[in-house]
């Protein structure tokens, strides 16, 4: 009898011990169950990859909006450098007393490094009635001493992540995003834009354009004094006269070539947004405004040339013209 409570003991803390492991060591330590038929076939090694994209997001504990079968979701990554009590979401307008409600309503405090998983409804309307096509983004810090972040002009519907950065610290920190859209695996950057708003960007390049024109003037040479001809009988060689140039002959006059890009970029015109970037690659910066005559018109920066889209009442976004 007693060798038989020995063996019904150890059954029963082996059980104990199982149910208290996490998730992770209950797949190391549980062992297959042992049946009258042959040797179990191994599963299928792609089937845990799988399960492992569906619950890509199951590891974010911090949500706020509201989940419904239509809500749109993007996580936002919090990379600061200060904690987050509160966090502020609309679609963009320029005043900066209307937020709405504040989404964290003291449920937690995101740390930096610390992720929240955002739902939004993706047809709500902006100030003027029309689908929301840019989201602006504001963060109050628990330290009441900090200085609350707003990040503006973000392409909410498109970023599946979305971290928010500081440039900088102190006072003079400037707030940017980085985000990635859709299944890109290259993130955005909207610290140039940022710098273009606050008018940061033409300062450095006029003095870098300054810096420059000083490298690149150089000296003239004095030429030197010809030297006397050993044969003063003879005859100067006159000089050659050169053709006058044809009118419309010189070269400052000639448009300047256009690069392939650009050219990719005029092949887009009246087709979508999301065509614009499959053939161009995503824009260096994005500013959105609204026209008297079009609407709300989005301007695209690339390297060499700037592309105008329009955005109709469904926030479809069209490619209008490249410049």
């Amino acid at each position: 009898m007693k060798k038989r409570y020995l063996i019904l003991a150890g059954i029963l803390a082996l059980s104990l011990t199982a149910a208290g492991c996490g998730k992770k060591e209950d797949k190391v330590t549980q062992q297959p169950e042992v049946t009258a038929t042959p040797a179990p076939t191994a599963a299928p090694t792609g089937g845990a990859l799988v399960e492992m994209q569906k619950s890509e997001d199951s590891d974010i504990t911090n949500v706020i909006g509201e989940k419904t079968a239509a809500a749109s979701k993007a996580v936002i990554v919090n990379n600061t450098g200060d904690e987050v009590a509160a966090i502020y979401v609309r679609p963009t307008i320029d005043d900066d007393e209307e937020w709405g409600d504040e989404l964290v309503q003291g449920r937690f405090v995101l740390k930096n490094g610390e992720k929240a998983l955002y739902y939004f409804d993706p047809n709500e309307k902006d100030a003027y009635g029309n689908t929301a096509s840019t989201y602006d983004i504001r963060i109050v810090y628990t330290d009441e001493d900090k200085y609350e972040c707003y990040f503006r002009m973000l392409p909410l519907k498109t970023i599946s992540q979305i971290t928010l950065c500081m440039d900088g610290t102190g006072e003079d920190a400037i707030p940017y995003a980085r985000y990635l859209s859709g299944s890109s695996k290259t993130e955005t950057s909207t610290l140039n834009e940022v710098k273009q708003r606050l008018g940061l960007t033409d300062s450095e390049d006029d003095e870098n354009k300054d810096d420059e024109d000083e490298e690149e003037v150089m000296p003239t040479a004095t030429p030197e004094p010809a030297e006397p001809s050993e044969t003063p009988d003879a005859t100067p060689t006159p000089a050659v006269t050169e053709a006058p140039e044809e009118p419309g002959d010189d070269p400052s006059e000639e448009e300047p070539p256009k690069s392939d890009l650009q050219s990719a970029a005029e092949g887009c015109i009246g087709q979508s947004l999301d065509a614009l970037i499959s053939a161009c690659g995503d824009p260096i910066g994005s500013d959105y405004q609204e026209e008297p005559e079009t609407g709300e018109t989005g301007y695209h920066y690339y390297d060499s040339f700037t592309v105008s889209t329009t955005v109709d009442a469904d926030g479809n976004e069209i490619v209008a013209g490249v410049w």
